[in-house]
């Protein structure tokens, strides 16, 4: 592919606002960053081992937010028994897009074996915002896959929230090129976020998605009581998926709700499948 295009489902080709390739190889018992190539407005931090053996990658946004037109394109590929940690260094912000949605397209390949942990900072739609967002995940034997994904209104200055015009999220999984997660998000509030019938009153949404040989039946009984016990105004939800997965979908008032929601069922799940304390990441 040429570096300076994009290829984006159903809307063609466009030039990228930012563009990141990276593929991490196990070498020596340790995990590396065998390959980088950046360009634009996305960069990424050098490895920080904060555990052994595994390196911890910063996703950078080089401006000030995501604007009208923007194309971004992430590829991730992890080799056979790597590990990998992703996060950004910050929340992604989406402003006004009069013209034309930003769209953002991820590709994660996984090989046997392999494990990443790829959770992100939330995305702040702010007032006029449009947002695609495509997500396509290859899943090979005996891999683990940790995701999250959060979404939150922007806000003026008096507090009040801020209705984008609309979001929608795409992520599909593949394991052994079987799909296995159609996940379909299509947000659209009205003036009124909080509104009745806007999920169900609430106006922020979080989810995280495990995939790992282990994460059975059992262990989805042991994390909803974790879960549960989180004491907040919140409504979750947690399914089994096929070819051992989770998915948990929460709904709330506010960002750190739903962070810490996350952080717990990350923790848990890096405890429980990973045999790994959980992780702090160190971004502030």
């Amino acid at each position: 592919m040429d570096q300076n295009q994009c290829t984006i489902v159903r809307i063609g080709i466009m030039k990228c606002t930012g563009v990141l390739q990276l593929s991490a190889a196990k070498k020596r018992q340790k995990t590396i960053i065998s390959s980088c190539y950046h360009e634009g407005a996305l960069k990424v931090s050098r490895p920080i081992y904060l555990e052994k053996d595994l390196p911890f990658l910063y996703l950078i946004h080089v401006g000030g937010g995501y604007v009208d037109g923007d194309v971004y394109l992430t590829n991730l590929n992890v080799e056979e028994e790597a590990e990998l940690a992703v996060t950004t260094q910050s929340a992604t912000k989406v402003y006004k897009t009069p013209k034309k949605p930003v769209v953002q397209q991820t590709n994660i390949h996984l090989k046997k074996g392999s494990v990443l942990e790829y959770l992100l900072d939330p995305l702040i739609a702010y007032k006029g915002a449009r947002f695609i967002q495509e997500t396509t995940v290859h899943i090979e034997e005996d891999s683990g896959f940790f995701y999250s994904d959060v979404i939150t209104p922007g806000w003026a200055e008096d507090g009040s929230l801020f209705p984008y015009d609309w979001i929608r999220s795409k992520l599909k999984v593949y394991k052994k090129d079987r799909l296995v997660l159609f996940d379909h998000l299509r947000l659209e509030p009205d003036e009124d976020m909080s509104g009745m019938l806007q999920m169900d009153g609430y106006t922020h949404i979080g989810t995280f998605l495990i995939f790992h040989q282990k994460a059975d039946k059992t262990f989805l009984d042991r994390l909803y009581d974790e879960m549960e016990a989180f004491d907040s105004d919140v409504r979750f939800g947690m399914t089994s998926l096929p070819a051992s997965g989770i998915i948990l979908r929460i709904l709330a008032r506010s960002t750190g709700i739903i962070e810490n929601m996350i952080s717990r069922a990350h923790s848990f799940a890096r405890r429980e499948l990973l045999g790994k304390n959980g992780v702090t990441w160190r971004k502030y």
